[in-house]
């Protein structure tokens, strides 16, 4: 696992059964991995029947490191979906490694998609509630699918793989028609240096940005002005309301 600017985003790509050394861990990665535990012990209370003590949640910590290298968890933000599925469990023990990895991947109802089996209904029927669905339609052919039926297997499993294919483009927060903008200043003109320092600048503001918030450090005008007034104990009363005739 990268450091979640960029560290994580390169071990995502090394393949999982190759790692023949162990995984350099830098401070930042080792900062985000705590900050991620602090978060699950906080959910989770009775989280010692998992890490009973600190060598154990110590090799843990090494653990999850080297499993979400495997299974691809690359960016802060599938880590931050999965802690938020943890606070949505509502029950006292930790998630395993794989548990918690399985909730960093979002499926097609966290992105308001239907499920695959109600899409395939809508594909069918050419009524769809979401355009995911109606490309997956169009890349399995709109003939083919007014002259199938419900039981059509072979079409089924055409449709089930496109239409996966467009939840990893959702996932991937690529466009889910799978075009890429090649306008004036588009990331399509620039360098694989270029883009690899844009990567790790985006990564590295939205975990500052994460840092902030866990610290509680207004990101706002408004909310810098709101912490200084209650720092200096200062109420303001609201704005009356102008009364009617």
């Amino acid at each position: 696992m990268k450091p979640v600017s960029q560290l994580l985003a390169t071990l995502g790509n090394l393949p999982p059964a190759v790692q023949s050394e162990p995984i350099q861990v830098t401070p930042q990665t080792a900062e985000v991995v705590n900050e991620l535990f602090r978060r699950l012990r906080g959910i989770f209370p009775a989280w010692r029947q998992a890490w009973p003590s600190t060598e154990a949640l110590d090799a843990a910590k090494a653990e999850w490191i080297k499993e979400f290298a495997d299974a691809g968890i690359r960016y802060l933000e599938q880590i931050e979906f999965g802690i938020q599925k943890c606070r949505k469990l509502k029950k006292p023990f930790a998630p395993s490694v794989g548990e918690f990895i399985a909730m960093c991947i979002p499926g097609p109802e966290d992105f308001g998609m239907p499920a695959p089996a109600d899409a395939w209904i809508e594909a069918l029927m050419a009524v769809y509630s979401h355009d995911a669905v109606k490309l997956a339609a169009e890349a399995t052919g709109i003939f083919d699918l007014r002259s199938a039926k419900q039981e059509d297997k072979g079409l089924r499993a055409r449709f089930d793989r496109n239409y996966e294919i467009i939840l990893r483009r959702a996932q991937m927060r690529q466009p889910l028609d799978g075009k890429i903008a090649t306008g004036i200043g588009h990331d399509s003109h620039k360098s694989e240096a270029e883009l690899a320092e844009d990567f790790a600048n985006r990564r590295q503001t939205q975990y500052l940005g994460m840092q902030m918030e866990l610290q509680s450090i207004p990101t706002t005008g408004a909310a810098a002005r709101a912490q200084l007034l209650a720092k200096l104990n200062i109420k303001r009363e609201p704005p009356r309301a102008r009364e009617g005739f």
